[in-house]
């Protein structure tokens, strides 16, 4: 008998050890991979931000009617009293259009009509504005690149006309409803007497008809430090390998995601490939992603603005550029310098790069100065003998960022773009 259960036994543990190898041979194991914003315990060296926070005019123009128009800039008082007034105004049902069938005179509503034109550099999708204001219902085409606000009083002085103008120069959007009065734009217009008047330039921006005065700064800084960073964007920064290039630069990688530090130019560089592939374009929802990896992979080092969004027909690699603004005017870098912005790459709403500057500017150290930047015949005349003057998109005051060892100077400056994106200051 005992032999007997002896035999069981151990026909039963070969039974066992079969099936063992057999799964151990002819199954896997199944992985649930993670999303972007879980694998990483994140440390919060930043401050963070909110869609709110990064879309905004980056300059608001009143006309006043008799061919006197004024530009007001982000974080002024007049600036905020309007913007946060329009941001309150219902604007509801959209009706697409094209400036040949509207045949109205832009340049006659521009200078013998009041009104108020709210201007965003690069363009905002219809479906952000959405999120920001009081636009209700459905919008025509979530992704129709929004370029400018214009609401201007008809002739009759009976009512207001709202348009929304796109990246496509043909295509406009009438507002059906929206509850402008034309006490607002008066208000909205009256509170600009006495600001500096501006003229329409050689292209489409305004310029000033003398000097502007604007402050300069002067602060410290310190730096994103490599452990600070790796805790960041690595699972386990245990096992990040690293080696030093040699200009200096520090590679740290996980065997797949790589982050490369320039110290000397105060800069990083974050990527995490991922296979090329189309992806619907919802230019919103990946902005929304972009935010959110941002806040959760350092924040933010400063105040930032919606610079840049992707080309409109892109469905992979969709770029978005926030550009760092002080106080009221935005940070230019031009050639090689590393400051002044942000730039985040995502594929199928995956972040596969991301780079930006080390550079934390110290608050408690923050002095400043007034600075005038030339305005009128003066300034005229310097565009004038601008040696690209025939390829200006556009000329707004600016920050020029001048970096040290252990500060950073901010002065201000007349900032030129040029039509193929890059920027110069104009001297």
């Amino acid at each position: 008998m005992m032999e007997k259960l002896k035999t069981v036994a151990l026909t039963v543990m070969v039974a066992l050890s079969l099936v063992q190898s057999y799964l151990l041979a002819y199954s896997y194991p199944q992985f649930e991979p993670l999303a972007q914003d879980q694998y990483v315990k994140t440390d919060p060296i930043g401050s963070q931000a909110v869609l709110e926070d990064l879309v905004f005019p980056d300059r608001i123009v009143l006309h006043f009617g008799t061919q006197v128009h004024t530009v007001l800039y982000p974080s002024t008082l007049h600036y905020t009293k309007i913007f946060d007034v329009v941001k309150q105004r219902y604007i509801e049902g959209f009706k697409k259009t094209n400036t040949a069938a509207l045949a109205i005179n832009w340049d006659d509503v521009r200078n013998k009509q009041q009104g108020v034109e709210l201007r965003f550099r690069y363009g905002v999708p219809f479906n952000v504005l959405q999120r920001i204001m009081q636009i209700k219902g459905e919008v025509p085409s979530e992704n129709d690149i929004i370029t400018r606000i214009w609401m201007y009083t008809k002739e009759t002085k009976d009512d207001v006309r709202t348009f929304f103008f796109t990246d496509m120069p043909s295509v406009v959007y009438e507002a059906v409803k929206a509850d402008f009065t034309v006490s607002d734009i008066e208000k909205f217009v009256n509170s600009g007497e006495g600001l500096t008047p501006y003229k329409l330039g050689a292209g489409d921006y305004y310029l000033p008809s003398e000097p502007l005065t604007i402050a300069s700064y002067k602060f410290n800084y310190t730096q994103f430090t490599a452990d600070q960073l790796k805790r960041s964007f690595f699972t386990d920064p245990a096992i990040t390998r690293n080696l030093t290039e040699r200009d200096g630069s520090e590679i740290y990688t996980d065997g797949k995601r790589g982050l490369q530090l320039k110290n000397d130019q105060h800069w990083m560089t974050y990527s995490d490939p991922v296979a090329p592939a189309e992806s619907k374009i919802d230019l919103g929802e990946n902005l929304m992603s972009a935010i959110q990896f941002i806040n959760q992979h350092g924040g933010w080092n400063g105040n930032y603005a919606l610079n840049k969004m992707p080309q409109r027909l892109v469905t992979a690699n969709q770029a978005f550029v926030f550009r760092e603004y002080f106080n009221s005017f935005p940070i230019i870098n031009t050639g090689t310098e590393n400051i002044g912005f942000i730039k985040i790459v995502l594929q199928k709403g995956v972040v596969s790069s991301f780079e930006r500057s080390l550079i934390i500017p110290d608050s408690r150290t923050i002095t400043s100065s007034e600075a005038q930047i030339a305005g009128g015949e003066a300034l005229e005349a310097k565009l004038s003998a601008y040696a690209k003057k025939n390829s200006i998109f556009s000329v707004f005051p600016a920050y020029r960022p001048v970096v040290s060892a252990q500060q950073v100077e901010l002065i201000p400056s007349w900032a030129i773009e040029l039509l193929d994106g890059t920027y110069e200051f104009l001297k």
